[in-house]
């Protein structure tokens, strides 16, 4: 009984810890070739924690654009070291840290999904936990309005 309490009050700590994309919101406009920025936030936290990297990818859904996670990663925008801060300026936001990311040179217009894989270690013996979660937005040529 004391393992089952210890595993859920492990799970409800990591799940406390979700990573949100804040920026862009789900069906955004971002200009083709553009830069846009993808605010990552998570909420503030009394456990200990230790961040050791994100992956940020985008896909364009074409057809089908129900089931990111099976898709892959798709183009890798960033793949390092994720160090989010407190902004007291900004305490709604918790901790965060913004990517500046440019969408690549000829990115086809419509929806794309921006995906984020994230991987932390938790409490004294530092558990090792990732956690994946995307947005919709969508991407226009402003030289073609009508795609």
């Amino acid at each position: 009984m004391k393992s089952f309490i210890v595993l859920a009050s492990l799970a409800a700590c990591t799940l406390a810890q979700r990573l949100h994309i804040a920026g862009p919101t789900a069906g955004q406009t971002v200009g083709a070739n553009s830069y846009f920025t993808a605010e990552l936030q998570m909420d503030n936290t009394l456990s200990s924690m230790s961040q050791k990297s994100v992956l940020i990818a985008l896909t364009a859904c074409y057809d089908v654009c129900s089931q990111p996670a099976q898709w892959g990663p798709g183009t890798v925008l960033y793949n390092g070291t994720f160090n989010p801060q407190y902004n007291v300026s900004a305490p709604q936001k918790g901790l965060y840290q913004d990517f500046r990311l440019q969408l690549p040179e000829g990115w086809p217009s419509g929806e794309s999904v921006l995906s984020v894989a994230h991987q932390f270690t938790v409490g004294a013996s530092e558990i090792p936990v990732f956690d994946y979660t995307t947005v919709h937005f969508n991407v226009t040529d402003p030289e073609n309005p009508e795609n």
